[in-house]
């Protein structure tokens, strides 16, 4: 287990099923006295190591950060033996969770605050910069200047807009005001998802599929909702190999809707025929929607079967952001509010799972809301939402 201080590995001695011996694993990285730099997660990777975030000391009401050492606002990694850690990624906030995939590709969320607009999903590649200037392995050189004035010195507050992240996707505070972590689904149990990630809100006690693509260096994409519930809020989740199912565990503490003070649920696939989106990706000229399930013909070439709107953010040294319409993101100051983006025409696509919608000038935009209202070919109603990040428009 990891906690603010180091790793533990634990040990029974004597087999009577109770720990004997405690042992330091690690414990490298650097503290401070600040009361909210906490630890989280710990995961392994495919050869054994381990990766943890390490959060930073965020001040109290939640602006700027106290004194700052250099492994805050980290992902950190360390061997498989303990013996040595490093930074993986720098620039985070208070990061809830992290994920890492059976190839080992890391994710994380992160908290809305200080340079972290609305709450994001992380696609982290090794030295990858997410955010937060002040925890920056390389703040000291960025044009954009830190807040705390240890890392800032005598340099006066600036700020480059080309240096702000493009995370997988941007969340609005009613999907994820508070995130957790992510999973991949590894079983073959669990209905049409295999191979896909999930990830948790603390916040607003939800589990979504992520739908994520690849454009050239970048990846964009948004979620989904899994329509359950889980007792508590959704913090991290498991697959077990045993019955292929996925375990939640959560807790109810501050900016959170949790219902009970703690959960541990199980998400089982029932068998029944999910109908829900599995995919998106962006077109010349609009987007790709798949499906679980094969579509009503009618319905899904009907322009009014979907309603498409969307916003951009600001990254700044404030505490999150506005929402601002799209297309002025050079702009000093941009209109608030929210764009709409007309649907031209929608056609099935020869899988009869896919639709091509196509949209009015598509652009990219920090947090777009894709309102659908299908059916299956076989009368199931498929009545949701997709939340997502365009970054390359075509």
């Amino acid at each position: 287990t990891v906690a603010d201080d180091q790793i533990t590995r634990y040990h029974d001695v004597n087999g009577d099923g109770e720990i004997d011996y405690y042992e330091n694993f690690n414990n490298d990285w650097e503290l401070t006295s600040g009361f909210h730099a906490f630890c989280f997660d710990l995961q392994t990777g495919p050869q054994g190591e381990f990766y943890f975030a390490f959060g930073c000391p965020v001040r109290g009401g939640g602006r700027s950060f106290q004194r700052m050492s250099r492994h805050h606002g980290s992902i950190l990694r360390v061997s498989k033996d303990g013996s040595r850690l490093d930074r993986y990624a720098t620039g985070l906030r208070a990061p809830n969770g992290i994920g890492v995939s059976p190839t080992g590709q890391l994710t994380s969320g992160d908290n809305e605050g200080t340079f972290v607009p609305r709450c994001p999903i992380h696609w982290i590649e090794p030295d990858e910069f997410l955010g937060v200037v002040d925890s920056a392995a390389d703040y000291a050189t960025m044009k954009t200047t830190p807040t705390v004035g240890q890392r800032r010195g005598s340099r006066k507050q600036n700020l480059d807009p080309s240096e702000a992240p493009k995370p997988l996707a941007w969340l609005p505070k009613n999907v994820d005001n508070s995130n957790g972590g992510q999973v991949w689904v590894t079983s073959d149990k669990w209905g049409p998802y295999k191979g896909e990630m999930l990830h948790f809100s603390y916040g607003q006690s939800a589990i979504y599929v992520v739908l994520k693509e690849k454009k050239g260096a970048l990846m964009q994409g948004g979620v989904v909702k899994i329509p359950v519930r889980p007792t508590s809020s959704a913090m991290r989740g498991k697959f077990n190999r045993k019955d292929g199912q996925l375990y939640v565990a959560g807790l109810k503490g501050w900016q959170s809707n949790a219902g009970r003070e703690g959960g541990l649920d199980r998400v089982r696939y029932t068998g029944k025929a999910v109908s829900m989106p599995s995919s998106l990706k962006v077109r010349d000229g609009g987007l790709e929607i798949g499906f679980t399930q094969k579509l009503d013909q009618e319905l899904a070439e009907d322009p009014e079967s979907f309603n498409l709107s969307g916003s951009d953010l600001r990254w700044t040294h404030d505490y999150g952001t506005g929402e601002f319409q799209v297309g002025h993101r050079n702009s000093a100051g941009p209109p608030k509010g929210r764009t709409k983006f007309p649907v031209k025409s929608a056609k099935l696509l020869p899988d009869g799972k896919s639709v091509f919608v196509e949209v009015e000038n598509l652009q990219p935009v920090h947090m777009m809301q894709i309102d659908l209202d299908l059916e299956t070919d076989e009368g199931e109603e498929i009545v949701t939402k997709i939340w997502n990040t365009i970054h390359v428009a075509k």
